[in-house]
């Protein structure tokens, strides 16, 4: 259950290099040279048994998709994202879809000026607390229902209304959650 990954040179497309690997509990992924990978289109799709993951050495400056990336990890209980960067991404759709463990999400460095879909980000993550969307903006954003599908009440979401008022905000809106204005921060 344990894969140890000894590639250096990645080529330009992760799409679907886990996808559906249902047993797998850990993955190292310190060595992936992830600097020319454009898509990671589905890259962890249900890898429902993963526990965590290190994504800090994943250069993912070059990438346009991340359309359902850790969709159905289930068992993900933490995920550190503080390195990605997002400025060329358009699809973030499905992003964490069905990450049923997680109970926060610091995306507050996603660069989301390109995103044109983030359909059902977070639907179904049932047991998510805390979002930081602190820099998201919609500018290009086009697809955007049921982001927050499924999702708890009372959870807290850190976000610049400013930024994000005509498509997102509504949406946080009706899942009546404990809205945190952190431009500030």
């Amino acid at each position: 259950n344990n894969i140890e990954l000894v590639w250096y040179n990645l080529i330009d497309n992760c799409q679907f290099m886990f996808c559906e690997c249902y047993d797998i509990t850990e993955i190292d992924l310190s060595n992936f040279d992830t600097s020319e990978a454009t898509s990671m289109w589905r890259m962890l799709y249900y890898c429902s048994s993963l526990t965590s993951l290190n994504l800090s050495n994943f250069n993912t400056s070059k990438v346009t998709s991340m359309h359902d990336m850790f969709d159905g990890c289930s068992s993900l209980t933490s995920l550190n994202l503080s390195n990605f960067d997002t400025s060329k991404v358009e699809s973030m759709l499905g992003m964490f879809k069905y990450c049923s463990s997680l109970t926060s999400l610091n995306l507050s460095n996603f660069d989301t000026s390109k995103v044109i879909s983030m359909q059902g980000m977070f639907e179904n993550c049932i047991n998510l607390e805390y979002i930081n969307m602190k820099n998201f903006i919609e500018t290009n954003l086009t697809l955007y229902s049921n982001i927050f599908k499924n999702v708890p009440d009372n959870i807290a979401v850190c976000i610049n209304q400013d930024n994000i008022k005509n498509k997102i905000y509504p949406q946080i809106q009706n899942i009546k959650c404990h809205i945190e204005d952190c431009t500030d921060d």
